[in-house]
């Protein structure tokens, strides 16, 4: 499982060192764009919008990336090779998405670092801007498992496509348009699983919600919908994982 992680990182580290770079750039000309232009903020909501922006981009080109890694494992001659190793799908599927939890917890983390040093830049020239009161340990671990939600739905939405293309390979690769079955395969797998997902979450009454502090709003999850989504990622990985164990026509 540590060779594929290292396989991954190995044919992927020049996109993430060349985001990196990009993002340091525009973020550097942006903070001081808003210092010499005086923009107070007005300049603080735009920086952060920009930002926004840049990081929903590189989102989107991650997750496509994402996507491709399992497609080009199982259509491509890639897969050869892959599937020839000693190891049990689980152990292929597992390190796969662990590089993909390594990358999405290492992004986030260098981000929060980026807007911590921005923070304490900008505080030196808007201090209007201090953040004076205390976030109380209640709410930093509802934004924690929030995170984490958003993380776990991420994870499920790559499962039940990474399925649909299993699907796809294993039953249907004689298929001329087998391929195009597979976003037929994810359509079927999304109702299922979100219908399931209704069922429990209205028999458990597992909600996701926001609570108000002071003047801020923050998302409060229970425990019960945070344990039903580790469920739905690990039944969706059983799965996965027992189909491409068994390498049919793979």
């Amino acid at each position: 499982m540590l060779k594929i992680i290292k396989y991954e990182w190995m044919h992927r580290f020049k996109f993430f060192l060349a985001g990196f770079v990009v993002c340091i750039l525009l973020n550097i000309e942006l903070v001081r764009n808003i210092i010499n232009k005086n923009q107070g903020h007005q300049g603080t909501i735009l920086y952060v919008g920009i930002l926004i922006a840049l990081a929903f981009a590189f989102g989107i080109g991650l997750g496509i990336d994402h996507i491709r890694r399992m497609y080009k494992s199982l259509f491509t001659e890639e897969g050869y090779f892959l599937f020839t190793t000693p190891l049990s799908g689980y152990g292929i599927l597992g390190g796969k998405l662990i590089t993909i939890i390594l990358e999405c917890l290492g992004i986030t983390f260098l981000g929060g670092i980026l807007f911590f040093i921005d923070y304490k830049i900008l505080l030196n020239r808007f201090p209007e801007i201090e953040i004076t009161s205390e976030i109380p340990a209640e709410i930093v671990i509802n934004l924690f498992k929030f995170f984490m939600l958003i993380l776990f739905g991420y994870i499920t939405l790559l499962l039940m496509i990474y399925l649909a293309m299993v699907l796809a390979r294993s039953i249907f690769s004689a298929v001329r348009y087998g391929k195009l079955l597979s976003f037929i395969f994810f359509i079927m797998i999304a109702q299922v699983v979100g219908k399931i997902t209704s069922y429990i979450g209205k028999a458990t009454e597992t909600v996701v919600y926001v609570e108000m502090y002071g003047d801020a709003h923050f998302p409060t999850v229970t425990n019960e919908y945070f344990l039903l989504q580790i469920c739905i990622v690990g039944a969706l990985f059983m799965i996965t994982g027992y189909l491409i164990d068994r390498k049919i026509n793979i």
